[in-house]
């Protein structure tokens, strides 16, 4: 008996992350299949993972990790079903899908399969404010969420955020944080006196998205009059500026270019957001995940337009991973795609595990593709605290932090 394996999709879509016209999910009749082995082929990888594999510290506690959604039971051990798939057929995990297809592989042959059930651990709440509301730092932002109370860039150790306050105290240095003419946030970094460095909570803006922390921007009105939110960014860029210190002496400024999140295809053509899919060169996972992760870190540039494009590029470059990644599967459920767009391609959603926007760029250790379903269930169902956080540890467990 032979039993069908998706293959991995050839390309994909800019937002949905899905494959374009001519490519997509293998047919019935075109779909990897796994070599038909007998019972005690199986058998025999059993004794072997036994014998071989289950005292190494790799796999001493292998059902503990989030990865891992089933087990295979037999003799009242429980087994990891795509090793022992694996280790019968010679085919290596990573060419296979896991879930539904290895179970019912393994229950045609007579084995039992079970569910894991894993206890949630993921991050703490992410932070939801409203745009041009009015807040009291202290027990509004602070208390609930964590921060520094006096600084004006706030790292949570409490929750994946960054709090950035922005003011008019800059003014009298010669500078002002300001959207330009596209949109772009020019937002000076912290350092009174001297030159500003790229450390501490301005390292931190540059790496935002790399730990997967959102930057929430309020500006301050004033002694007793709150912080008004702004809107939640993400860092494209920043340049060096020159100008006076707390001292009046002339030192290097910082200045961060940020985007709203949202607002990344605002000065992109539509062509470019429908463009072909990569090129076949690029169809190599490794090579895709290398090609996303060139995407974080701190970067010298301009505000405008070219920041936007910049942004939208990276963001991209990202989901177009986290699809070759999935092998069209839902990453939550890990059943395949529900249905196919009109191009043949499996319909998936990029989710990030740590903010309530699913906008803006996030390291793929924070971004999941998952089906509808799971999507609207971890935003908007009963379960779905519980859902998102056992998708965080999932992500977690396949997705070095590199």
């Amino acid at each position: 008996m032979n039993v069908e394996i998706t293959l991995l999709p050839e390309c994909q879509d800019d937002f949905v992350m899905a494959s374009s016209a001519g490519c997509g999910t293998a047919t019935k009749e075109d779909q990897l299949v796994l070599p038909d082995v007998e019972l005690a082929v199986l058998e025999d990888a059993l004794r072997r993972f036994d014998a071989e594999l289950r005292v190494q510290k790799e796999w001493s506690g292998w059902e503990t990790s989030a990865a891992q959604k089933f087990a295979l039971i037999h003799d009242g051990l429980r087994y990891p079903p795509k090793k022992i798939i694996s280790m019968a057929t010679g085919v290596p995990v990573g060419e296979f899908s896991g879930g539904r297809q290895s179970n019912e592989y393994l229950k045609h042959r007579g084995f039992e399969i079970v569910a894991i059930e894993h206890a949630a651990s993921g991050p703490n709440e992410a932070p939801s404010f409203v745009v041009g509301k009015i807040y009291d730092r202290w027990p509004d932002i602070n208390v609930p969420y964590g921060g520094s109370r006096q600084s004006g860039i706030s790292p949570s150790n409490q929750t994946p955020a960054i709090f950035l306050f922005t003011g008019n105290s800059g003014e009298q240095y010669g500078y002002r944080d300001a959207f330009d003419a596209d949109g772009v946030f020019s937002y000076t970094g912290e350092g009174q006196v001297g030159d500003m460095q790229l450390t501490k909570g301005n390292f931190s803006i540059t790496n935002h998205a790399r730990d997967g922390r959102a930057l929430h921007l309020f500006e301050s009105l004033g002694k007793g009059k709150g912080q008004k939110y702004i809107g939640e960014f993400t860092y494209v860029n920043h340049s060096i500026q020159r100008g006076p210190d707390r001292d009046g002496n002339d030192r290097q400024i910082i200045v961060f270019h940020l985007v709203p999140v949202g607002r990344e295809t605002d000065d992109v053509p539509p062509e470019e957001i429908d463009a072909p899919p990569l090129s076949a060169s690029l169809m190599d996972l490794a090579e895709a995940r290398k090609r996303a992760l060139s995407a974080f870190g701190a970067n010298e540039g301009s505000g405008g337009k070219e920041a936007k494009r910049k942004l939208y590029a990276r963001s991209k470059a990202v989901k177009d991973y986290v699809l070759l990644r999935s092998r069209g599967e839902c990453e939550s459920c890990h059943e395949p795609a529900p249905f196919k767009r009109v191009d043949g391609s499996p319909y998936l959603e990029p989710h990030h595990t740590t903010r309530v926007s699913d906008g803006g760029l996030d390291h793929p250790r924070f971004v999941g593709a998952i089906c509808p379903t799971c999507h609207r269930e971890i935003h908007h169902g009963l379960d779905g605290k519980r859902r998102n956080a056992e998708l965080t540890e999932y992500l977690a467990d396949i997705e070095p932090f590199t």
